[in-house]
């Protein structure tokens, strides 16, 4: 480098710096960057003595450099400069991009997972160190709420930022029937305010890969495609339509089977794979689609929502035996760590790529609680589908390195309480994006708290309302049926804002000291301010539901006769649970597989059919399932059969009249929430199948149930 005796240079220029190799060359001189937090900017030191800082992207930057013991001045200066370079390659660095680059944003929604359930958050009984890198790296934030202890309203939620009443998804969607009974809307309504399309409509690249579960399931098969609600690419799973991954199940001693197989109608193609390693194929689908908007320079918006960690349970093969000897808990705990495996490549590939890497916005969290048994909420009182705090709070992991603000790096957020619905207004913020014309959004901007640059929470409260089918579950009778949080405070009452409780939650998050009686001005006005947010919003039938009586609740007819081809769901379904079940059939079967009838799914159930030319009697009790399996092969012709399962469990099989098995499935039957088909077995399959379609005839079908 050859230039007179000054004692700076001043570059001004309005883009990026000059590198080669990851080093700033000047001549024969080079330095590495190092990286130092500044408000307003970022700045970067050069050694041996260059510097620079940046501040908007649309604005220029001024570099000053001392090089060793000679210096130069360039730009207007009146003297001679001559400044020879090596070959450059100019690039974008950190902060110092081209005006039109956006932040990319990353959302992963974990489904049923506990509050407690990552390491980082407490767990000792397994370890989560992808994501724990996340949290070291990032921000954990303690005190964020999901809009619903329930599945498809909490997806709503974070999808458009208002609250899923609104769109009359107030529960899992099911069963055509079964939403009609509870009040549902079949589907989410495209013209909801997708956080997606907002995005698009901004010039982001967007992609959903993972549970869509907001349209598309069991036999509502006409829900709009997932790509018109904004995203330009889609792979689901059994419950969304278009392009999916379907699982296959594998056990110890290498047996293999396959779950939910008549989602195939919902959307091809279809990709079978384990289910161990199916969040590895969610990954492998979006990293491809990050890359071609990287190499396109287009931002990205993807989701990744995984469902591992909802029953049925599969850990890998070589893990299942250990793990089921440890019962549901420690198949969970091993589904856990095979997910966090998976996404460690996700979470390495963006890290690696400094393009990605400080400018791409990371979100990790769960749908709702835990589902008994399996996962944890720590200190936390409840589980999936309560509004107790174990239904409704996640653990928020935010990560961002060229986002996030330096002092705020490796911290916990212990304080600032916002809810999913908070996300889209602040992710628009983020992206610079506009929301649809006349949208009001639910939620806050928060994204000066997401990127640890404040610890305000969201100004309004939050408002919770229980899944309408939801008022006794998992051991807990007569649950409240709408909650609300307000800065320390969280109130449950009743939908006439009887039996209220009143908590502290800062001091006393597990919910065990109800200071209603203590506190009644203060449950007056919250009670108040949480009827009427109720008024306001669509009502859905968990009143009718909540208060009908057990024997008006349930479906008390005996007896059924019934066709090949009959499906029946939601209020036409038999309520076989506590009672005895007995089937009388007679068939002519073609086939060496294939069931005859089935109720219930992969948790609770029952079902009569043919697997390797032999019949069997399946009872499902807590995803166990129990087989009673006639030991002899069945003969051409019509067939006689009558099974019986009483109402302790034990299970009986007579084939053209002689007692063909026995089995005993130590259990009082349970009501499953799927339907009843003859002659198949849709979605969640209650036997240990090769095929569900029955091959043949059936003449009929005759159940009672006592």
């Amino acid at each position: 480098m050859v230039f007179e005796n000054h004692n700076t240079f001043t570059f001004y220029s309005a883009h990026a710096l000059l590198l080669v190799g990851g080093m700033v060359l000047f001549g024969e001189h080079f330095a590495v960057v190092r990286h130092h937090g500044s408000s307003g900017g970022k700045m970067f030191e050069v050694s041996p003595a260059v510097w620079f800082y940046s501040v908007e992207n649309t604005m220029p930057f001024a570099m000053s450099v001392s090089v060793m013991e000679s210096s130069l001045m360039f730009g207007y200066s009146h003297r001679s400069v001559i400044f020879r370079l090596l070959p450059l390659v100019l690039v974008a660095f950190c902060s110092v991009v081209r005006a039109d680059t956006k932040p990319n944003v990353v959302v992963v929604f974990i489904d049923d997972m506990g509050w407690a359930d990552f390491s980082c958050f407490g767990n000792t009984d397994a370890e989560t160190p992808a994501i724990d890198r996340l949290a070291r790296e990032g921000i954990a934030f303690e005190q964020f709420y999901v809009n619903s202890p329930i599945c498809s309203p909490s997806r709503v939620a974070i999808s458009t930022g208002q609250y899923p009443q609104r769109w009359r998804i107030t529960s899992y969607l099911a069963h055509r029937q079964l939403n009609e009974l509870r009040g549902l809307a079949q589907w989410l309504d495209p013209k909801a305010p997708m956080l997606a399309r907002s995005l698009k409509q901004a010039g982001y690249a967007t992609g959903h890969f993972g549970k869509w579960h907001m349209g598309g399931q069991r036999d509502v098969d006409e829900a709009p495609a997932i790509t018109e609600y904004g995203f330009d690419a889609s792979l689901t799973n059994f419950e969304g339509m278009g392009a999916k991954l379907l699982p296959l199940t594998k056990t110890g001693d290498g047996k293999v089977g396959k779950i939910w197989g008549d989602a195939v109608r919902l959307g091809e193609p279809v990709t079978w794979m384990q289910r161990s390693e199916i969040t590895s194929g969610f990954v492998d689908a979006a990293i491809p689609f990050m890359e071609k908007a990287k190499t396109a320079n287009q931002a990205f918006y993807v989701n990744i929502w995984p469902d591992d960690v909802h029953s049925p349970f599969w850990p890998p093969a070589e893990e299942y035996n250990v793990a089921k000897s440890k019962g549901k808990r420690g198949l969970y705990l091993a589904v856990l760590e095979a997910m966090d495996r998976q996404f460690a490549k996700l979470f390495g590939y963006i890290r690696e790529n400094p393009k990605l890497r400080d400018n791409t916005l990371v979100l990790v969290c769960s749908d709702n609680g835990c589902e008994l048994g399996a996962g944890q909420a720590g200190p936390l009182k409840g589980y999936k589908t309560h509004l107790f705090e174990g239904g409704i709070r996640s653990p928020l992991v935010v990560w961002g390195p060229g986002l996030i603000a330096d002092d705020a790096v490796g911290t916990r957020n212990t304080t600032s309480v916002f809810s999913a619905i908070d996300l889209t207004p602040s992710l628009l913020s983020l992206a610079k994006a506009k929301p649809p014309v006349g949208t009001i959004y639910d939620g806050e901007d928060v994204l000066d708290t997401l990127l640890g640059k404040s610890t305000a929470g969201r100004q309004a409260e939050i408002y919770f309302r229980r899944p309408p089918d939801r008022k006794n579950y998992y051991g807990f009778s007569q649950l409240p049926d709408l909650a609300v949080r307000q800065g320390a405070w969280k109130l449950l009452c009743d939908y006439d804002g009887s039996r209220a409780q009143l908590y502290h939650i800062e001091s006393d998050p597990g919910e065990e000291k109800n200071l209603a009686a203590e506190k009644l001005d203060l449950v007056s006005k919250l009670t108040a301010k949480l009827l009427a947010w109720n008024e306001t919003m669509p009502q859905d039938n968990g009143l009718e539901l909540g208060t009908q009586s057990e024997k008006k609740a349930r479906n008390s007819r005996k007896r059924y006769r019934l066709q090949q081809g009959d499906d029946l769901s939601g209020k036409s379904a038999p309520d076989y649970g506590g009672r005895s079940v007995t089937i009388t059939t007679s068939f002519d079967s073609k086939g060496s597989d294939g069931v005859i009838v089935a109720q219930g799914g992969d948790k609770q159930g029952y079902a009569l059919y043919i697997r390797g030319g032999k019949l069997v009697l399946g009872v499902r009790d807590a995803w166990k399932l129990t087989e009673a399996i006639a030991s002899e092969q069945l003969a051409s012709g019509i067939t006689t059969v009558t099974a019986t399962i009483s109402t302790n469990g034990k299970m009986e099989l007579v084939v053209n009249g002689k007692l063909a098995a026995t089995a005993d499935a130590r259990c009082v039957l349970a009501q499953a929430g799927d339907g009843l088909q003859v002659g198949d077995d849709k979605i969640k399959p209650v036997g240990n199948y090769t095929t569900t379609i029955f091959a043949g005839s059936i003449s009929e079908v005759k159940l009672k149930f006592d």
